[in-house]
């Protein structure tokens, strides 16, 4: 079985930040796709997350499949030092999230830190692949919160991870079976806190990548968009006879 990737990315300022610190990156050519979220002000982490991105998008995946997740891991290690430097030479904390899906024929690489989020949407049910490196995550899985209290918790935007604040990067990791007919949606977190999961499934039903991203913006402006909002929707398809014939 082989399958081909369609993907789209949309990203925003929103209706109350002055500048995007949320970057993303599409690489059809080799199916790797992020999405990373800055954090750090006065341009920082703009800075931190373009800097992240820069490493992803040279990096070399023309080797065996088995070298590929090592090269990932690898470029990400370089971000988080080029970003370590860069704040301790500044005197100032800076650092962005990171989620990515990497794939290969149907097996599927998911890595993330922080809490800029990973989505399968199979069969009609969506389901979060990645888990939030943030403080309410930790309390949560401790059983000392309740899931419904999370939003409101005082310390809801408090990351337990993020790239660029320590030397060491701890990066999560999944592997998936991509199947024909599934959805991935990477997305930073000013879509998640202000649209529902019930609608983002809703959304994920839409014909194609593009048409569900513009949708899913364009719900997180009516819903206030008080962050930056990314979000990158990838559709994972069977390639047909008449598909061959028609390339």
């Amino acid at each position: 079985m082989r399958l081909r990737y369609r993907s789209a990315m949309r990203t925003h300022t929103g209706l109350v930040r002055k500048l995007n610190e949320d970057s993303g990156l599409v690489r059809d050519d080799v199916a790797l796709w992020l999405v990373a979220d800055g954090m750090g002000g006065h341009s920082h982490g703009d800075w931190a997350s373009q800097t992240l991105v820069g490493h992803l998008a040279e990096v070399d995946l023309s080797g065996p499949v088995s070298e590929r997740g090592p090269a990932i891991v690898a470029a990400m290690n370089a971000g988080n030092a080029a970003i370590v430097d860069a704040a301790t030479k500044a005197g100032s904390q800076m650092g962005t999230t990171a989620v990515l899906i990497h794939l290969e024929g149907p097996e599927l690489l998911c890595l993330w830190v922080g809490d800029s989020r990973a989505y399968r949407f199979r069969r009609g049910g969506l389901q979060q692949i990645s888990r939030d490196h943030s403080v309410v995550q930790e309390l949560i899985d401790r059983g000392l919160l309740d899931p419904s209290e999370a939003e409101t918790h005082p310390m809801a935007h408090v990351l337990s991870r993020a790239v660029g604040t320590e030397a060491e990067l701890k990066i999560e990791a999944i592997h998936d079976q991509a199947m024909p007919g599934d959805q991935y949606l990477l997305c930073s977190d000013g879509l998640t806190k202000v649209v529902p999961e019930e609608t983002i499934a809703r959304l994920l039903r839409l014909p194609s990548p593009n048409a569900v991203a513009d949708r899913l913006v364009a719900e997180t402006l009516a819903h206030g968009a008080p962050d930056n909002v990314t979000v990158i929707v990838i559709s994972v398809e069977e390639v047909t006879e008449l598909m061959r014939i028609d390339e």
